[in-house]
């Protein structure tokens, strides 16, 4: 029988610097806001957060030792939802102590359309599976996995929405690629399109946005041809990005680094973005960083495979359609369902924002109201439905 709710839990870390601490702290949030408690087991000492939000997540972080004690003890049964991370392949690993729910939720977010049977079948464990994006959806059911229900992310529209340049990088065009530095983010691809771009117009500004606070994933960028190596780690252990962009043929003075980019920080930086560009191999959600992107009007171009399928509209982007299956090419089943974008229509696309801005800044606008339909009030609206019908 549906019914309302007067807790949510939460069994991810809320708030580490990654898709899935933005996730939880954005649903955390917006629970608060429709009065349901979001109980919290795992938070990041690196939570940082506007004052007002931190004051609406007070009572649920006072509660977190004593969630944690209660997981602690081993199998406890709550009266309410309890959202817990699948990894890749369907696979759980349970950091609550065999906690569940009613109902129970796995959240997915798999980055292979590759799912072991024994997953399968472990899937049968829980009331619900929330996809976050058709892509992942859609492999589900084709593995027979039916407990399914689409739930797309959402965005921030009242800190991600149009304003006008303050005119930071005069005379520059700007290019941005944003996302932690990995072969399945594509920056390679960046880098190989934006240094033929910037041969052609030296005015290009590549603006990079790579902080990966997992740094060996990046040696994955080994495996790529179009790029000389992965990037090295500096003495801190961070990733030289300057360095690596350096080697592969990009001068100083064509590149800026953000670094570690805060999430209340990104607008000012993306008002001042002509074209962001996102040729990723795989998404297993919707890519949060593009939605960003477009919710604040900036025109982007987007790989069309896997979780993007979902941002792209007729007019609402440049869409990379050119897609390489990296599955069947490769026969590797980590690559299932990954598309590698060719550079040339990268490059084709970067070239066509550069020349007609009017049309680009027609595409900004589109994709702008185009994401008013995805704030955190309306997906989250969507997801208590979806575990209203499972209660």
């Amino acid at each position: 029988m549906a019914q309302d709710f007067k807790q949510v839990g939460i069994g991810w870390t809320v708030g580490v610097p990654s898709g899935w601490g933005t996730y939880g702290t954005s649903l955390a949030v917006e629970l608060a806001r429709k009065d349901i408690e979001p109980a919290i087991f795992l938070l990041s000492a690196e939570l940082r957060l506007p004052a007002a939000q931190l004051e609406l997540l007070r009572p649920a972080i006072l509660k977190l030792e004593s969630w944690r004690a209660a997981a602690a003890k081993g199998g406890l049964v709550l009266d309410f939802p309890l959202l817990v991370s699948l990894i890749d392949g369907l696979g759980f690993f349970d950091p609550l102590g065999g906690t569940r729910g009613t109902p129970f939720v796995g959240v997915p977010f798999f980055e292979s359309a590759t799912i072991p049977p024994k997953n399968v079948e472990g899937a049968k464990r829980f009331d619900l599976i929330v996809a976050g994006s058709s892509w992942n959806a859609e492999v589900m059911a084709r593995h027979g996995v039916t407990n399914v229900r689409t739930c797309l992310q959402g965005v921030d529209l009242e800190h991600f929405r149009p304003q006008p340049k303050a005119g930071r990088f005069p005379g520059r065009f700007v290019v941005f690629s944003g996302g932690k530095l990995e072969y399945r983010k594509g920056q390679d691809l960046v880098v190989a399109a934006f240094k033929r771009f910037y041969a052609r117009h030296n005015d290009a500004l590549l603006m990079t946005a790579w902080h990966n606070p997992w740094p060996k994933s990046a040696r994955g960028l080994a495996a790529s041809p179009h790029v000389v190596g992965p990037p090295q780690q500096t003495e801190s252990g961070a990733l030289d990005i300057a360095g690596w962009l350096r080697a592969n043929g990009i001068p100083d003075g064509a590149f800026r680094d953000a670094g570690v980019l805060v999430n209340a920080a990104t607008p000012v930086l993306l008002r001042e973005i002509d074209l962001a560009v996102f040729p990723n191999r795989c998404e297993g959600g919707t890519n949060l960083v593009a939605m960003e992107c477009m919710a604040c009007g900036v025109p982007v171009a987007l790989s069309r495979n896997t979780g993007h399928l979902d941002l792209i509209r007729e007019g609402n982007c440049y869409s990379l359609d050119l897609q390489i299956p990296m599955g069947e090419v490769t026969r590797n089943p980590a690559y299932e369902g990954w598309g590698e974008t060719v550079i040339d229509d990268l490059v084709a696309k970067m070239e066509q924002a550069y020349t007609d801005r009017e049309d680009a800044a027609r595409r900004g606008r589109a994709a702008a109201a185009f994401m008013q339909d995805w704030g955190w009030p309306a997906q989250v609206g969507r997801l208590l439905t979806a575990l209203r019908e499972f209660s």
